[in-house]
């Protein structure tokens, strides 16, 4: 009655609620079997409330029972069967389980470690293959269970009250988490997650795990682990008689996903542990340690975030490579006189550098000073040089502001020149590290 979730933090033992909630523990036990949760997101975690999981589609939206997963399958014809288009569990009747379980009371909702079953958007008798497990104590679903069930007997397949459940949630038992060694709901709970709730990095439950079953399978499950490519070796025996571990399909994401893909998540992906912050007790060594590595744990999340959105627009074609830098000789120049033209401006940096070559940005329609230029030098010690001296520095009655430019349109214009001279194939070093000076004036303002 029990199985292993391997997820990308580490593994947790879930015990099933058979006596309780005997049918919804049957489907997520037969959907295991299936390796349905295979490389599925856990999309959505709520810091200090819960996470969701067990949606192949990875928005919330899809997952069914195993009767419907058992009826896509051996209702699909052979051409279906050969494609790699998934099943459309949308065309099942059983998709969903009814709402037959034990209800969980606001006291026991209160408790860290609760695997639920919920319905869809508070639709009667909508379970599928979804669940969410509690991360703490006092995570405030209570506050939202239906009023009629406050002592957790639930219906167990009775009628359903629609007058009790208008405006609140009905939440059923699936099981306790029986076993986490490696803190996964702690880690879980300090997630970067984006205003939808979806982990900035994702979060997947690796492989699921039957531990023991005690049901018989439904009809026609042989067919279905066929077809999903799922083998069980029946000669070769497991603890107390049971089957060896089936082979799992083999994809990096469930091909019903349809959210994008994201980094992997690891522990510097998490926000530093806040229980390691409020202790009173840390000496003084300890607790520099921990400020150094939180330090560097932030550091290499934004790194990877930076790395992240460059290949984004690598892929969408604004920049010319994922690895691209900034010139490190170029100054960003804002709040000019819109009557300070190129030519004073070359004046006054050429104290620093006599080459020094600025571009006051125009419009290109008017001609008129947009008040920002960039001026480029010719080593990165007078570039550095003029930029401890000249910020705030006066202009023509104008206090100016003065930064390193971020820009690598200069960068861009000489790739796409190359590019069109028939000498493309690839981003030379040169270019990657924003080195080397072109012939031309400006500093690649317009990016």
């Amino acid at each position: 009655m029990s199985i292993l979730l391997e997820t990308t933090f580490g593994d947790i033992v879930l015990d099933l609620d058979v006596e309780g909630s005997p049918a919804l523990s049957r489907n997520i036990l037969k959907l295991t079997k299936a390796r349905y949760y295979t490389n599925t997101l856990i999309y959505n975690v709520v810091p200090g409330r819960y996470c969701q999981m067990g949606d192949p589609r990875g928005d919330g939206t899809g997952g069914c029972s195993i009767h419907g997963l058992i009826d896509v399958y051996t209702s699909k014809n052979s051409t279906q069967t050969s494609s790699n288009a998934p099943p459309d569990v949308s065309q099942s009747q059983r998709r969903f389980l009814q709402s037959h379980g034990r209800f969980l009371s606001p006291n026991e909702l209160q408790q860290k470690g609760l695997v639920i079953a919920m319905e869809m958007e508070n639709i009667p008798h909508t379970i599928g293959s979804q669940f969410l497990i509690t991360l703490s104590d006092g995570n405030g679903l209570n506050n939202l269970v239906s009023l009629g069930d406050e002592n957790g007997t639930g219906d167990k397949g009775g009628e359903d009250n629609a007058a009790t459940r208008k405006g609140h949630a009905k939440y059923l038992s699936l099981g306790t988490v029986a076993e986490d060694s490696q803190d996964v709901l702690s880690k879980l709970n300090r997630a970067y997650c984006d205003d939808d709730g979806r982990p900035f990095a994702d979060i997947r439950i690796q492989r699921a795990l039957v531990i023991h079953d005690p049901f018989d399978d439904p009809e026609g499950m042989d067919r279905l682990l066929k077809q999903r490519g799922v083998e069980v070796n029946q000669e070769e025996q497991g603890l107390e008689g049971y089957s060896l571990a089936p082979q799992s399909p083999s994809y990096d994401k469930p091909p019903e996903e349809t959210v994008s893909v994201r980094i992997q998540a690891d522990d510097t992906t998490l926000f530093p542990n806040v229980e390691e912050q409020s202790d009173e007790d840390e000496d003084e060594e300890t607790k520099q340690k921990r400020l150094e590595l939180q330090q560097k744990q932030e550091e290499e999340w934004k790194q990877k975030q930076d790395n992240s959105r460059a290949v984004m627009l690598e892929m969408l074609g604004d920049l010319p490579s994922a690895e691209i830098k900034a010139p490190e000789n170029v100054l960003f120049v804002c709040k000019l006189n819109p009557f300070t033209n190129d030519e004073d401006l070359e004046l006054i940096f050429s104290r620093f550098d006599q080459n020094a070559k600025a571009e006051i940005i125009r419009d290109p329609d008017t001609g008129s000073s947009l008040q920002y230029a960039f001026v480029e030098f010719t080593s990165n010690e007078a570039c550095n040089e003029a930029y401890l001296k000249m910020n705030n520095a006066l202009v023509d009655d104008r206090r100016i502001r003065v930064d390193f430019s971020q820009s690598v349109a200069k960068v861009w214009d000489r790739y796409h020149k190359q590019y069109r001279k028939g000498l493309g194939g690839g981003v030379d070093r040169q270019f990657m590290d924003g080195g080397g000076r072109s012939g031309g004036r400006g500093g690649g303002g317009r990016g």
